[in-house]
């Protein structure tokens, strides 16, 4: 049986990426579907249908944010996450499970632009261990993934110096902390 928390809606814009993400979900028994029909996904589905509403990165900004106001109109209680299709599956089930037991790594995540060098900042609640990776794409869902950071914290604000030669050619920079939550930076604009 399907309780509330395990309704998913995963917005995309390519089919094959969008149907691989949903199956990894229902693989781990969450009720989820897909559409790349992101023009119409505020009126094809409704908010109150679903706990979490997943957007994929390739969804423009300003799709996004139309989106994310009228799903935000239509039910207070949604989640609304930006997700990144390498770790989507990971994000998603954090975030449903965070919602109910309260418990992120993270509360802040930001990338500052210092001339030759990036910085990532991160603010962790709680001790933990970090990664910073740069996904750069081979083609549709292949991506070949560069190690830029990695470390154990302890709860409180981090920097870290980021050359930004590791990050040439990259899409997206992710922040994985104790490899189960992820938070993404796009390092790329859209096209």
């Amino acid at each position: 049986m399907t309780t509330k928390a395990e309704r998913v809606l995963v917005i995309g814009v390519v089919a094959e990426v969008n149907r691989q993400v949903v199956e990894g979900l229902k693989a781990l028994g969450f009720s989820a579907v897909g559409t790349i029909e992101v023009s119409t996904a505020a009126t094809d589905f409704h908010a109150r249908d679903f706990d979490l509403i997943a957007m994929g990165g390739g969804v423009d900004p300003a799709t996004r944010r139309r989106l994310r106001e009228t799903f935000e109109e239509q039910s207070k209680d949604v989640l609304l996450l930006n997700a990144f299709a390498p770790v989507a599956v990971q994000q998603i089930a954090w975030a449903l499970r965070g919602s109910r037991d309260g418990g992120q790594y993270a509360s802040a995540f930001s990338v500052e632009d210092r001339g030759e060098k990036l910085e990532a900042r991160v603010t962790t609640r709680r001790d933990c261990r970090l990664h910073l990776d740069v996904y750069r794409t081979r083609g549709t869902n292949q991506w070949d993934v560069v190690r830029v950071a990695e470390a154990s914290v302890t709860a409180g604000a981090h920097g870290f110096e980021i050359d930004k030669e590791l990050t040439r050619d990259g899409l997206m920079l992710v922040l994985t902390l104790n490899e189960e939550e992820h938070h993404h930076h796009r390092l790329a604009p859209h096209p």
